[in-house]
């Protein structure tokens, strides 16, 4: 029994005799009579009593009909579901992101979804050198990082740079300029973002301090640019951290500051494989990264 068969059978049943059945499905009728048969045989029963002025269904009979029915309404769906997966408008889309784009990425999600509703978005967090191996053991169809140093592997679209920014508890703003000098700065508690690999920002901040000839009073340290961002609004520190469009609830209670005396920004990129297909679904991602 397969496919085929159960298709003409629920036709069978449906228009009440082989003959309209045949008619509508466009082929003789002594074929579709031997696969009734055929079936009546392979599952040793009688599905269809057949008379001269009558027909019956048996209960065999009307169990395979429903059988039949909720089978191809099962196959229907399911090539809709691909077409639509071939065509981009469903399946998944897996990006890899780092926290320091985590917030950056949530307004592309949010226009992605405006368009394709039915596609499902796999969002999974780390930090810069375990979200490119990801990339590359395909864990991921699209990564959106910092820019590393090597890329000559992936395919990328840059973003907007983002400037370097200073945020300060609200409640410490009384004790600084309106435009805060390292010098300033050094003399407060300092939150430093953590060196990564392949990236120059955590050099840079001791190169511009060193330049000015004092040195940040550094009492944490930590890679997660959102926690660093909760350790400022507690209160803890102040911090230098690139500005990456961040809209966290602790903003209410910071002050940013824009840097006169370190003047350097960071790349934020959309990344994936070269030459390395993907899903339908990420390609209406990527393609839409402007």
């Amino acid at each position: 029994m397969d496919i085929r068969q159960l298709h003409y059978y629920k036709e069978i049943v449906k228009q009440g005799s082989i003959s309209k059945a045949a008619e509508v499905l466009n082929i003789a009728q002594p074929p579709l009579s031997q696969l009734l048969k055929k079936l009546e045989t392979e599952l040793g029963t009688t599905l269809i009593h057949r008379y001269r002025q009558k027909w019956e269904l048996t209960q065999s009979g009307q169990l395979l009909y429903q059988y039949a029915e909720q089978l191809l309404s099962h196959m229907d769906e399911v090539k809709r579901r691909i077409l639509e997966i071939e065509e981009g408008t469903a399946g998944t889309v897996r990006i890899g992101v780092s926290s320091a784009c985590s917030n950056m990425l949530i307004d592309y999600i949010a226009d992605f979804r405006e368009q394709y509703t039915q596609v499902k978005v796999n969002i999974v967090s780390g930090d810069s050198e375990g979200l490119l191996k990801k990339l590359k053991e395909k864990e991921i169809d699209i990564a959106l990082l910092i820019r590393p140093s090597n890329t000559d592997q992936y395919e990328e679209k840059a973003l907007k740079k983002q400037p370097a920014i200073l945020i300060v508890p609200s409640k410490w703003t009384a004790s600084l300029s309106t435009q805060p000098t390292l010098k300033e700065i050094a003399d407060f508690p300092f939150i430093m973002l953590g060196a990564m690999e392949g990236h120059s920002f955590y050099e840079n901040i001791l190169n511009a301090f060193d330049e000015y000839e004092v040195k940040p009073n550094i009492m944490v340290e930590c890679k997660d640019i959102p926690m660093v961002v909760a350790l400022v609004n507690r209160g803890i520190g102040i911090t230098i951290i690139p500005r990456m469009h961040y809209k966290s609830l602790f903003f209410e209670h910071l002050k940013i500051y824009e840097l006169q005396q370190f003047d350097f920004s960071v790349e934020p990129v959309m990344m994936k494989l070269k030459d390395e297909p993907i899903s339908k679904a990420a390609v209406q991602f990527w393609e839409m990264m402007k």
